[in-house]
C-alpha cells in the first residue's frame, strides 16, 4: 500500500468514526417518547392520589364541621327568636360547640405519616429480543415419556425420564438425584414456594415431591375426572381436566381442550386448542373471576410460560414454533425452533435462562 492510499484508508476510517459519533449523539429512539408519556402519566397518578388524600383527610372533615356549625347557628337563632333562656338548652349547644372546636383544633394540627415512594427497578425494563433464540449453551440427552413436563425452583429442575424415573437436575443440567416413578404419565409439574414442594400432575393423582428427601406423597384431591395440567399461586392450586365435551363451558367450547395452564401475577394463561378447526387461542384470565382479559390467536397444541415479568412465550408442539406475546395480548414475534425435535415443554429459569424440553433432550438457552 502506497503512502497516499494508506493515508486515504486511514482517513476513511476517521470519516466512519465521525459519522458514527454523529449518529450516536443524535439517537432518539421512539421509546423515549414512551418513557416521557409514562412519566407524565405517573405524575398525574401522584397528583390524583394527593387530591384524593387531601379531600379524604381535610376537605371532607371541613365540610362536615361546616354543616355542624351551620346547624348550631340555626339552633342559636331559634333560641333568640323564641326568647328561650333555659340553661339546659344553652348548655347543650355550648357543649356541641366545644366538641366542634376540639375537632377543628385537631384538624389544624393534623400530622401525617408519609412513607417514601419506592420505585421498583422493574417498572421500566428494556424489552429483550427473544428471537432468534440463542443456541443452547447446555444440553443433556434425556428421553422424555409419552407425555412429559418440567418444573423448576431457584436451584433445581425436575423432569421424568422415559416415564419411569424422576430426575432432579442442577443448573449445569447434571442429574443429582433420581428415583423410580411408578405412577401414571406426568402431564404437569409446578413448584409451590408455600409448601416447598414440587407438585406433579398425573391422570389420576396429584403428587407432592420433597426435593431434599425425594419422597413422594399423594395429595388427597379425589376426582372421577382425568387431570391434565396444573399450576399454582401462593394460595391456590389450579387444575384442568382432559376432556372434549364441556357441559358448562366457562373456558372452553365443545371440541376444545386446555393445552396448558400457567399462573403469573394474578392471572392464568390458558392455551386452548380446537381439534376441528386445528387452531388455538391463547387467553389470559383473572384468577378471581375467570374473566377473559384478552385473547390472541396462535396455532396448534401449545404450552406456555411467563417471561420478562408479565409477557408470555407460547410453544407449538408439532410445528416447533415459538410465539412471543406482550402483556396486553399483542403478538410481538414468532420464530421456528432450530433443534429439529418435537417440543414438549418450556419454562423460564431465574432471570436469564429458558429451559426447552424436547422428546430426547433438555436444552438450556440464554435470553437475548
Amino acid at each position: 500500500m502506497t503512502a497516499s492510499s494508506y493515508n486515504k484508508s486511514v482517513g476513511d476510517l476517521n470519516d466512519t468514526i465521525d459519522k458514527l459519533i454523529d449518529r450516536l449523539s443524535s439517537i432518539e429512539p421512539s421509546s423515549l417518547e414512551q418513557l416521557e408519556q409514562w412519566r407524565e402519566t405517573s405524575y398525574r397518578s401522584i397528583d390524583d392520589y394527593c387530591k384524593h388524600k387531601r379531600h379524604e383527610l381535610i376537605e371532607k372533615k371541613q365540610i362536615q364541621q361546616q354543616k355542624q356549625l351551620d346547624h348550631l347557628r340555626t339552633q342559636v337563632n331559634q333560641l333568640i327568636d323564641r326568647h328561650d333562656n333555659k340553661k339546659e338548652h344553652y348548655d347543650i349547644i355550648n357543649h356541641d360547640l366545644q366538641l366542634s372546636e376540639i375537632k377543628i383544633n385537631e384538624l389544624e394540627h393534623l400530622r401525617l405519616t408519609l412513607h417514601p415512594l419506592s420505585i421498583d427497578e422493574h417498572l421500566i425494563v428494556r424489552r429483550r429480543r427473544i428471537f432468534p433464540l440463542s443456541h443452547s449453551y447446555r444440553t443433556i440427552h434425556l428421553k422424555a415419556g409419552l407425555e412429559s413436563a418440567i418444573g423448576t425452583n431457584d436451584q433445581h429442575l425436575l423432569v421424568d425420564r422415559e416415564g419411569k424415573h424422576l430426575c432432579l437436575l442442577d443448573q449445569n443440567l447434571t442429574i443429582i438425584k433420581e428415583i423410580p416413578f411408578t405412577h401414571d404419565g406426568i402431564h404437569g409439574i409446578c413448584w409451590s414456594s408455600t409448601i416447598h414442594r414440587f407438585i406433579i400432575i398425573t391422570f389420576k393423582e396429584i403428587l407432592l415431591l420433597d426435593e431434599k428427601t425425594m419422597s413422594l406423597e399423594i395429595c388427597p384431591i379425589p376426582s372421577k375426572k382425568d387431570w391434565w395440567r396444573g399450576t399454582c399461586s401462593n394460595q391456590s392450586l389450579f387444575l384442568s381436566t382432559v376432556e372434549w365435551e364441556w357441559h358448562t363451558p366457562i373456558t372452553c367450547g365443545k371440541d376444545e381442550i386446555i393445552c396448558d395452564l400457567k399462573y403469573n401475577n394474578g392471572y392464568l394463561a390458558i392455551p386452548i386448542y380446537n381439534k376441528h378447526k386445528d387452531e388455538s387461542r391463547f387467553e389470559l384470565r383473572s384468577i378471581t373471576t375467570f374473566d377473559n382479559i384478552w385473547s390472541v390467536r396462535t396455532h396448534g397444541r401449545c404450552r406456555c410460560c411467563s417471561i420478562d415479568i408479565d409477557q408470555w412465550l407460547v410453544m407449538d408442539h408439532d410445528d416447533c414454533r415459538f410465539f412471543h406475546i406482550s402483556a396486553d395480548g399483542k403478538l410481538l414475534e414468532t420464530d421456528k425452533y432450530d433443534e429439529h425435535e418435537r417440543l414438549e415443554d418450556i419454562i423460564p429459569w431465574n432471570n436469564d435462562d429458558i429451559v426447552v424440553l424436547t422428546k430426547k433432550n433438555i436444552h438450556l438457552h440464554k435470553f437475548g
